[in-house]
């Protein structure tokens, strides 16, 4: 996937990622920003817009807005770094306001379940977070997101 391609594919990921349980916390704001600011994957990227598209998609479809994202994963064509880079930015946000939701869990696996990559070298790579990382509840397996969000 090309780099501005990736840098919003990765932005709306983190988006989905904040949106998925309904309630948009300022500290996975903070997290964002902190993220498009300091981070060299998302360097120079400008994100006002693309802010604003995604309330407006996520307030106008709700759940049907996470799994159209859901879909898009399949479709990019995503190299091993990239997974893990999107990996990283999801685990980022959904950890930002130190309560993990089964929404969050359950848009964490089904993100997986559409990645090439296995689970072992996602392990491998967060250990530390390998109890949200390991799917007990079999969310992955699921056709699509099935929590309720809303606005």
């Amino acid at each position: 996937m090309k780099n501005l391609d990736f840098k919003e594919f990765l932005f709306k990921s983190a988006f989905m990622a904040m949106a998925c349980d309904g309630n948009i916390d300022e500290t996975e704001i903070q997290e964002l920003k902190s993220l498009v600011s300091n981070e060299i994957y998302f360097m120079e990227y400008d994100y006002e817009e693309a802010l604003k598209n995604n309330v407006l998609l996520v307030k106008q479809k709700g759940r049907d807005a996470i799994n159209d994202y859901l879909g898009e994963i399949s479709k990019n064509d995503l190299n091993e770094h990239q997974e893990l880079l999107l990996i990283e930015v999801l685990l980022r946000i959904i950890m930002a306001d130190s309560k993990i939701e089964e929404s969050e869990l359950e848009f964490l696996h089904l993100a997986k379940s559409k990645l090439k990559i296995d689970e072992q070298s996602i392990i491998v790579q967060f250990p530390h977070q390998i109890e949200y990382l390991l799917d007990n509840k079999g969310f992955g397996k699921q056709l699509e997101f099935t929590s309720e969000i809303s606005f």
